[in-house]
């Protein structure tokens, strides 16, 4: 070892060996107990035993952590961060008090009265969410937004908007049925039931089979008009140098057919959406 090493190197403190415990000592040879910590057996046989009481405790622990780290994933899901720092809890707690004190009111049986209040609001959530996000949404942010922008918008909007329209329209479904059966139909609508049908099966084929294969057509394209430096423009799509590209035609045909088609269906559900309105509408009038 060099000369800086044994410098830097502390020396060793000696530490004086522990004082006997006086007291220990006096009550060993008052109750006659002799010790050998080099004896095993006897040392398993004074070894301690945990009690019921200590288990219970141990696992209690145990069960403690899991609840505290379940606590803390739970905090950190998006669920969480809606129900605690958003006012839509507000929101729906207040529709739900609404329909609660709707429900208590005398009339005919709550049972019939709840599920053609789940009927009808089913019908009115699904028509109001077509008309924003088609006829209102959708062209403003089309003519406000750069395009690409546009499309990111459309990409995390498109599977929610049609999985929750079809879970709406099941809702309906199954609500209208209930209704008609708890009346023994005996003014049931088989047309009302069928564009329900029609509104909840194009819906889910929309949300299944289209929506899927339209994002990833939608995702090549946007990737190749960005390396073209194109995307920006509002309102219009301006090809440029990709005019002349058939790889990026044949990506831009397949997004336009399956855009299209997811189009008709959305139009046509809109279109059997105003069309079982108007039968609430004339089943009130009755």
């Amino acid at each position: 070892m060099c000369n800086v090493c044994t410098r830097d190197v502390a020396p060793a403190i000696e530490t004086p060996p522990a004082k006997p415990n006086r007291t220990l000592e006096r009550m060993k040879k008052k109750h006659n107990i002799t010790t050998n910590p080099h004896d095993e057996e006897r040392q398993k046989e004074v070894a301690y035993q945990p009690d019921l009481l200590a288990i219970s405790t141990q696992y209690s622990k145990v069960a403690y952590d899991l609840f505290k780290q379940g606590l803390v994933r739970l905090q950190e899901t998006k669920a969480f961060v809606i129900a605690t720092r958003t006012p839509q809890p507000l929101h729906i707690s207040l529709a739900l008090l609404v329909v609660v004190a709707w429900l208590l009111r005398p009339g005919p049986a709550a049972s019939l009265r709840g599920w053609r209040a789940l009927y009808v609001a089913a019908v009115a959530t699904h028509l109001g969410a077509q008309i924003w996000m088609t006829l209102i949404s959708g062209v403003v942010l089309f003519f406000s937004l750069p395009r690409h922008e546009f499309g990111r918008v459309q990409t995390v909007l498109f599977p929610v908007y049609y999985a929750f329209n079809a879970v709406v329209s099941l809702l309906a479904v199954l609500a209208y049925f209930r209704t008609q059966t708890l009346t023994h139909f005996q003014h049931t609508s088989w047309v009302q039931l069928a564009l329900l049908l029609a509104v909840f099966s194009i819906e889910v084929y929309v949300r299944l089979r289209l929506v899927q294969p339209m994002l990833r057509a939608k995702h090549v394209k946007t990737q190749m008009e960005e390396a073209a430096g194109g995307g920006q423009e509002v309102g219009h799509l301006v090809m440029g140098e990709l005019a002349h590209c058939p790889r990026y035609i044949r990506v831009l045909k397949t997004f336009r057919a399956y855009h299209s088609t997811i189009a008709m269906g959305t139009m046509i559900a809109l279109g059997c959406s105003c069309y079982s309105t108007m039968i609430i509408v004339d089943s009130m009038c009755l």
